[in-house]
């Protein structure tokens, strides 16, 4: 099945799509409602998301911090916040 934006897909090679028994399935991204219950669950404060930002790193740092959430820079680094301002 192939799905998408666009009605066709040009110089795509669909027949060997069919022949290889490959398969391509779309996403359609999430719904107003999902949008909706994930800010709810946000503005809830039942979880501590403030932990989530392990480190944050000024605008002069952003190589730094882009290494460390690679694993090569500052250890123990989970997800990193760039504070421009800083």
């Amino acid at each position: 099945m192939v799905q998408g934006e666009m009605k066709e897909f040009p110089n795509f090679p669909l027949e060997k799509v069919t022949v290889k028994f490959i398969t391509i399935k779309s996403a359609r991204g999430h719904s107003f409602k999902a949008c909706e219950l994930a800010l709810a669950q946000l503005a809830s404060r039942r979880f501590p998301l403030e932990k989530v930002t392990t480190h944050r790193f000024g605008l002069k740092d952003v190589d730094l911090a882009i290494r460390s959430v690679g694993g090569e820079g500052i250890p123990d680094v989970i997800h990193a916040s760039l504070m421009p301002w800083q």
